[in-house]
């Protein structure tokens, strides 16, 4: 980690953030990586959640974040905030996140989470979504899926709204899970999509 020439008091207290402009300009922070994220989060919780948090990391994980823990010196409470809001945020999308928000994702990330294995499961949970949702998994596709799934969809035939509703739901938790394993986003429930590093 790259040291900086900033004063060098004690961390920031557990859980509070100091306002004053003179100390977040004073504290220069180095760039912001995953694990200065992940020790920045830690130091600002409440010891019951953070003691939580860590609990769900490997012993390779807690040594890591508890040595950068350790090693932090300053930390300018805007970035204390950001580190917050990007936590605040990344909950959101994953609670909040339902099948009909397919809408809002990225075509890229629509045909990540898609695999012909599950077309039946996509074609039932589609046929019971608005037909916009249709229209963009079956745009965001590659053409020969998008073909496939089309042509289940055609051959559907009856079925009860109930079970498209539950292949909604595990559809939706399927993106959850590929979100959690940073391999799609999913989309901002606020509506203002920001990179997220």
């Amino acid at each position: 980690m790259t040291r900086t020439d900033a004063p060098t008091p004690s961390p920031t207290p557990r859980g509070t953030l100091s306002h004053s402009a003179a100390e977040a300009s004073d504290a220069l922070t180095p760039e912001a990586t995953p694990l200065r994220k992940a020790a920045i989060l830690l130091v600002s919780l409440e010891q019951p959640l953070a003691s939580q948090l860590l609990a769900q990391l490997d012993r390779a994980a807690v040594e890591a974040v508890t040595l950068e823990i350790a090693r932090l010196e300053r930390v300018a409470p805007t970035e204390q905030h950001a580190v917050l809001e990007e936590f605040y945020g990344l909950g959101l999308r994953r609670l909040r996140f339902v099948f009909d928000d397919l809408i809002k994702m990225d075509d890229a990330d629509v045909r990540e989470a898609y695999y012909d294995e599950d077309a039946a499961m996509w074609a039932l949970a589609l046929a019971g979504a608005a037909p916009p949702v249709r229209a963009k998994v079956l745009g965001a596709l590659s053409v020969e899926p998008a073909e496939r799934l089309r042509e289940r969809l055609d051959h559907l035939g009856p079925f009860r709204l109930d079970d498209a509703e539950f292949a909604q739901a595990e559809l939706a938790e399927r993106l959850r899970r590929l979100h959690d394993d940073g391999r799609i986003t999913l989309p901002d429930p606020n509506g203002r999509e920001a990179i997220l590093v």
